[in-house]
């Protein structure tokens, strides 16, 4: 029998621990519940902050990653 590729142990794996979660469900050893209004302010994604400083970091950051090795000039016919 063939190896199974990554992306299918990772699918088994995830069905596992899916099927754990629903034993536990079942068994009432976990509750499942809707966040509280509270809890979604508390745990909100924060928006990224445009001040002057972050600003300069992410253009840096940028100019890096698109810094790459020159193409060699192409051949003409």
């Amino acid at each position: 029998m063939p190896t199974k590729t990554q992306r299918e142990r990772e699918a088994a794996q995830r069905k596992a621990k899916l099927d754990r979660i629903k034993e536990q469900v079942d068994d009432g050893s976990l509750v499942i519940r809707q966040m509280t209004d509270a809890e979604r302010e508390r745990f909100a994604r924060k928006a990224p902050a445009h001040d002057a400083e972050s600003v300069k970091r992410r253009e840096r950051r940028n100019r890096r990653r698109a810094a790459s090795r020159p193409l060699p000039p192409a051949r003409r016919k």
